[in-house]
C-alpha cells in the first residue's frame, strides 16, 4: 500500500471493521507480509495477535462461544450476521 493510500485510509475510516467501534483505531497488518488489512480498535487488533492471525483459532473460538450461550441467543447472532 502507498504512503499516499495508507494516509487516505487513516483519515476516511472512523469505526474498526471487526467490531464498528468508534474512536482510536490502529493500522493493522499481516505479520507475515506485512501487506495492510485495515483499521481497526485496539481490542480487536489484540485480539487478532492474541489468537496469531489464525482463522481455524478464531473459528474454533466462534464454535465454543456459540455452544456456550442459549439458542435463541445464537440464533439472534447467526440471523444478525448472515451466518
Amino acid at each position: 500500500m502507498s504512503d499516499d493510500a495508507l494516509k487516505r485510509m487513516k483519515q476516511t475510516t472512523h469505526e474498526c471493521v471487526i467490531c464498528g467501534a468508534e474512536g482510536p483505531l490502529v493500522v493493522d497488518h499481516d505479520h507475515n507480509t506485512g501487506k495492510v488489512r485495515g483499521m481497526l480498535c485496539n481490542h480487536c487488533n489484540r485480539g487478532l495477535g492474541h489468537f496469531r492471525d489464525d482463522p481455524m483459532l478464531l473459528e474454533f473460538a466462534r464454535m465454543y462461544l456459540l455452544a456456550s450461550v442459549e439458542d435463541q441467543e445464537a440464533d439472534v447472532y447467526l440471523k444478525k450476521w448472515n451466518c
